[in-house]
């Protein structure tokens, strides 16, 4: 039988898909999962989107089915630099700074495979999103940490990164909020990362999936800081809530963009064309301005009952009130550590014995008796069902 390329296999399925062939399991067994583990929004794009497109739908065209420019249409690209404007400031030409991406995971590979060349270090925080280590090692790099810790409010610790950095640093990755801490870099700190990108002439990539779900604070902007370095990928998967949709987009220098989207040409051809317009038309048509802040109103309210749950249910978690994004992010160490077990373990064992699914920190990193709750998918009362079942699962056992 022909082989099989062996690097391929640096490329690891999403852990968070075990998780869901558990569930699947336990589900068809006729079991209700108390779902604390998906990453995905709960609440469907705006109505008068979805009219919009069974409009679209009855036309006798092919706009919505056939191919588009491999960048993306110029509509969407100039709806998408104006919405950069309004959002942050950013000034970026629709042709020289911004392609249009099948989602921001293909978003994410093209642009590590534009970068990263053999034996070149990129340096990931502790946690981080484990989507990022798999492409980085599967393309010939190798991941260097910097740490975040609980008691720093899971900022980027500066004078960490400034040992860290070498003549072979290639690349920065930090997600802003964050997945799965719930952090929103700090004004200063992400000043301070990105002047240090231009002082040592490195990209800084900003993940900004959840650039517009904070709760706590602002977003900050680093293309401002360092216009030559900075990389933003960017979704419609959290807001308007359309992941299936697989709609991104990645901004930046135009030597960055031009690789991006060669490279995105021979990956996927061109982003769908359906996403495409129906995006165009929620960044024109304003619609955002009034769906956004009840999003926003009921994510805040399902996160505080997770707050208040773990503080009456579980009261020796220590976490960080979730600034931004889906997640909320505990220490479960004064738990798991009488019971003689790891997050893991432990999360597994809560899927299948209690069937509520969560998803262990050692996926983001050395955080291993962490667990990252998602607040986001199920109702106010499941949430709360949810982390009760939890208590009663560790006092059982």
């Amino acid at each position: 039988m022909p082989g099989i390329n062996e690097k391929t296999f640096l490329l690891r399925e999403s852990p968070t898909r075990r998780i869901d062939k558990i569930r699947e399991t336990i589900v068809r067994e006729g079991k209700d999962i108390i779902l604390l583990s998906t990453g995905q929004p709960s609440i469907p794009p705006p109505r008068e989107l979805r009219e919009y497109l069974a409009e679209r739908l009855m036309e006798e065209s092919m706009k919505l089915y056939g191919y588009t420019q491999s960048q993306g249409i110029r509509p969407l690209r100039e709806a998408i630099a104006d919405d950069l404007k309004e959002l942050g400031g950013l000034d970026l030409d629709p042709d020289q700074n911004i392609v249009v991406t099948a989602g921001a995971q293909e978003g994410m590979f093209a642009t590590l495979a534009a970068v990263i060349e053999d034996g070149d270090e990129v340096i990931l925080t502790d946690p981080c999103y484990f989507g990022y280590k798999p492409i980085i090692e599967y393309l010939g790099g190798r991941v260097k940490y910097v740490p975040e810790t609980l008691n720093d409010g899971f900022q980027p610790d500066i004078e960490a990164l400034k040992e860290t950095i070498s003549d072979k640093t290639k690349a920065m990755i930090l997600v802003s909020p964050d997945n799965p801490t719930g952090r929103v870099v700090d004004s200063d700190v992400a000043k301070a990362v990105a002047e240090l990108a231009a002082d040592h002439d490195f990209w800084l990539v900003m993940d900004e999936a959840y650039k517009t779900l904070i709760y706590e604070g602002d977003h900050t902007w680093v293309w401002h800081y360092a216009p030559d370095n900075v990389i933003g990928l960017n979704t419609f998967s959290k807001d308007p809530g359309m992941p299936g949709w697989r709609l991104g987009y990645v901004y930046g220098p135009w030597n960055l963009i031009r690789a991006v989207k060669l490279i995105s040409e021979e990956m996927v051809y061109c982003p769908p064309s359906v996403a495409q317009i129906v995006i165009t038309h929620y960044l024109r048509s304003g619609m955002r301005k009034k769906f956004l802040p009840n999003v926003i109103k009921e994510y805040v309210k399902r996160r505080d009952v997770v707050i208040s749950s773990l503080e009456k249910y579980l009261p020796e978690t220590r976490f960080l009130k979730t600034q931004g994004s889906m997640f909320i992010f505990p220490d479960f160490s004064a738990y798991l550590d009488r019971l003689g077990m790891d997050g893991d373990e432990f999360s597994e064992r809560l899927l299948r014995d209690a069937s509520v699914a969560t998803v262990p920190g050692s996926y983001f990193g050395s955080t291993t008796k962490f667990i990252r709750i998602s607040f986001v998918t199920e109702s106010p009362e499941r949430l709360e069902q949810g982390i009760k079942i939890m208590s009663e699962f560790i006092e059982a056992s």
